[in-house]
């Protein structure tokens, strides 16, 4: 079984960590080491797993291989944040996977303005979960999924009432819908996998002006009828 907890989500840095009870995964280490050593209670996980080279995603990932830590990511990724040398360094293709003590690891493409950014399938034999933040689309389709962790960063209703109103600049709303995913496209991407096995959804990485989390949170419950939590921090 995969237990999640939320430590941080949101532009101003992410933490997840997902675990099986013997084995502890980072996902995407998004803040300054210090405070990341604060939230979490220093905690030291088997490995860390990083999307993209953005700091409020990548902020600790070389400060953790240098006190010892595993951390995987795409190519493009590690050559962005200057650590594919490294030893601790481990380059994950996408459909390639990687076991990781008894949790199965593997990475697929997303859509977001960086220089090789990807999501993660994590698998224990129990459970199947999908982690996928900072894209605007996702083009594949999932089976046996069980637990979905996906950015839900802000709606169209919103944002063009944003910009309307001139609390979003133009192109900054231009530069979100071109690199996050709308709630919108969430819902979609929802009815397109097989939700059968899935027992909850996690909504990641909402902004802080163009979202709604308790609307968020009620829409993908009514479409879904499944537990679905709003990511905090």
């Amino acid at each position: 079984m995969l237990d999640v907890k939320c430590y941080a989500s949101g532009s101003s840095g992410n933490c997840y960590v997902v675990s099986n009870g013997q084995t502890s995964i980072m996902i995407d280490p998004g803040l300054p080491l210090r405070k990341l050593q604060r939230v979490t209670d220093y905690m030291t996980p088997d490995a860390a797993l990083c999307t993209h080279e953005h700091m409020d995603h990548a902020a600790a990932v070389s400060s953790m291989m240098q006190l010892g830590t595993d951390c995987y990511m795409t190519r493009g990724t590690a050559d962005a944040l200057g650590v594919t040398a490294h030893h601790r360094c481990h380059i994950l293709r996408h459909g390639e996977s990687v076991s990781i003590g008894g949790i199965v690891v593997s990475a697929f493409d997303t859509e977001h303005d960086a220089a090789e950014p990807c999501g993660f399938l994590l698998d224990d034999g129990e459970d199947r979960l999908l982690y996928a933040t900072d894209t605007y689309f996702i083009k594949f389709r999932f089976k046996n999924l069980t637990k979905i962790l996906v950015e839900a960063n802000y709606s169209y209703e919103i944002v063009e009432e944003n910009k309307r109103t001139g609390r979003v600049h133009k192109a900054l709303a231009d530069r979100l819908m071109q690199s996050h995913f709308a709630i919108e496209n969430v819902v979609k991407f929802l009815e397109a996998n097989d939700l059968s096995k899935v027992k909850e959804i996690w909504l990641l990485h909402l902004s802080k002006q163009n979202s709604n989390p308790q609307k968020f949170q009620e829409i993908v419950m009514r479409k879904t009828g499944l537990p679905t939590y709003i990511a905090g921090g």
